[in-house]
């Protein structure tokens, strides 16, 4: 009896270990994409401040390099992708570990209904 609570209080400690590390991960990468959010702010504010002094080409030549703004917008947009990927599979992970709380709920309560039958 001492030997199955033991070994089930192990089991939830590094259920409750996975879990922090993985939330701990998740806020990591947030504010990795807040602070690139944060950097991409001037491109934006830099092109909404005014019209452009520079007298635009009727025609446009070899294309250059891409606009920092749409940059900016596409890394955005790529981030905030990644983050719902993320979340998507914390959320699964999290399913599972209340699957298994909930598996070894109901194996600790078989384990006693036995034991009272004896």
């Amino acid at each position: 009896m001492a030997d199955e609570i033991v070994v089930a209080s192990f089991v939830v400690a590094i259920i409750a270990i996975a879990f922090t590390a993985l939330n701990w991960l998740e806020s990591r990468k947030a504010r990795r994409l807040l602070e690139t959010m944060v950097k991409s702010l001037p491109f934006i504010t830099k092109r909404w401040r005014g019209p452009s002094k520079k007298p635009k080409a009727s025609v446009p030549t070899v294309p250059t390099a891409p606009d920092p703004v749409k940059v900016a917008a596409e890394e955005r947009r790529r981030l905030r992708l990644e983050l719902e990927k993320q979340k998507l599979q914390w959320r699964q992970n999290k399913d599972i570990a209340k699957a298994i709380g909930w598996f070894l709920d109901r194996m600790s309560e078989d384990g006693e209904g036995e034991d009272d039958d004896n």
